[in-house]
């Protein structure tokens, strides 16, 4: 009997096709093709608000990005030739990449409708969504654009004692999302200079320079006028009936304050009948912690740079993290992934889920919709590369890669020094 040919993958770097998604990937290349597009195409607030971070010099966002390119993986050779799947299985749901899209406020600031497009695409694509407690969507509108791959990420919000929260958990199990990711890593605002500068304050008060950069970003000032002002979709149930736009921006302002205590985690825990992550976690004893708890996940992440400057990179203390953990609860990963290799570096390390934030706000502003579509192939396409080079087929068989990460952050070292 002859043997059946096995499909060929349909990677194609430097096709000469015509087709739309081979041009594309000859104009974007790479993620900071993406974000050049973005800076040059989206009003300067709008870009200033994704691309930021905290303090003078910016420096999280940096570090994340320098600790992951001194990360080294040796590659293996000599095995089969066996397709490559980059695949992962995550709290009982099978995703087609091992790269979600995280949680951010206002997408559709950085292009007006982005919260569907996101949905859209992450549905298409069979990657995670995490809706924002602050975006401009509301959990049953991209319950259903996103019926399969929705998750929701909650802020503390201490009024009548967390009543809001619980009614947004409520609501986001109600609508069918697969996963609650709580977020521990926002205790009080910090100053994003960019955004002062920008008089990017809410409620919105918009200045001659405002005005003046949105008439010139005509794309975007065409999908504001069919989209409609970016709005915080979930919370006018409750604000005061009949509060306008700005008044519901003042309220979500006022409201959003502290970082959730683990007795408050533990009551979500209790209620939360679905997987549960807490989000922002950079030392390995809040981690035993919270798998104390009975959470289900560990997302790492210093908040992609825009909380606290002087906290290390995220994938620093991955290791110690993980390792504190010892398989208890699963392992994701947030912090500068900007590529198919970044996240290969972040699962070889142990991760089973990693989450990008201003990557797929790039791709938004540089292509408008279609932008959320080729962010998630370029994701895919890039890990799947990035496996065969290194000569393995999964994203399991990665984790036995050798790999050297001169940055991991030595926590016992660190406490011996300091007695």
């Amino acid at each position: 009997m002859a043997e059946v040919a096995k499909p060929k993958e349909t990677i194609s770097w430097g096709s000469s096709s015509r087709a739309r998604p081979d041009v594309l990937k000859r104009k974007f290349p790479t993620l900071a093709d993406l974000r050049l597009a973005a800076r040059r195409r989206v009003p300067r607030f709008a870009f200033d608000y994704v691309d930021g971070g905290v303090g003078a010099e910016e420096i999280g966002a940096k570090l994340n990005a320098s600790a992951l390119d001194a990360i080294e993986i040796v590659p293996r050779y000599g095995g089969a030739n066996a397709p490559v799947s980059p695949a992962v299985e995550i709290f009982g749901q099978r995703y087609n990449a091992p790269v979600g899209i995280a949680p951010m406020g206002l997408p559709s600031l950085m292009w007006p409708g982005g919260e569907a497009h996101f949905a859209r695409a992450a549905q298409r694509g069979r990657v995670p969504f995490t809706l924002s407690t602050s975006a401009g969507m509301s959990i049953e509108e991209v319950a259903k654009f996103a019926p399969d791959v929705f998750w929701f990420q909650l802020y503390r919000i201490p009024r009548d004692d967390l009543r809001i929260n619980f009614d947004m958990a409520r609501r986001a199990a109600d609508a069918g999302a697969k996963v609650l990711v709580l977020t521990l890593d926002v205790p009080s605002r910090s100053k994003r200079p960019r955004e002062l500068r920008n008089s990017m304050v809410i409620p919105f008060r918009p200045t001659l320079g405002m005005i003046f950069s949105v008439l010139t970003s005509p794309g975007w000032l065409a999908s504001l006028m069919q989209q409609g002002q970016p709005n915080f979709a979930n919370w006018p149930p409750y604000a005061a009936p009949g509060a306008s736009k700005n008044d519901v921006s003042l309220y979500v302002r006022q409201s959003i304050e502290g970082a959730f205590s683990w007795e408050e985690v533990a009551r979500l825990r209790e209620t939360w009948r679905g997987p549960l992550v807490v989000k922002g976690i950079m030392h390995p004893e809040d981690a035993e912690t919270a798998v104390s708890l009975g959470v289900d996940g560990i997302q790492v992440s210093n908040h992609g740079g825009r909380q606290f400057e002087a906290a290390p990179a995220s994938i620093d203390v991955f290791p110690a993290i993980r390792d504190a953990v010892g398989g208890k609860a699963e392992l994701l990963f947030d912090g500068g992934i900007r590529s198919g290799m970044d996240a290969l570096r972040a699962a070889a390390l142990g991760a089973k889920m990693s989450f990008a934030g201003r990557a797929f706000m790039y791709g938004l502003g540089a292509l408008g919709g279609e932008g959320a579509d080729y962010t998630v192939a370029f994701f895919e396409d890039e890990i799947k590369v990035a496996l065969r080079q290194c000569g393995v087929a999964t994203l399991a068989e990665a984790q036995g890669l050798t790999v050297r990460h001169p940055g991991a952050f030595a926590f016992e070292q660190v406490r011996r020094n300091t007695g």
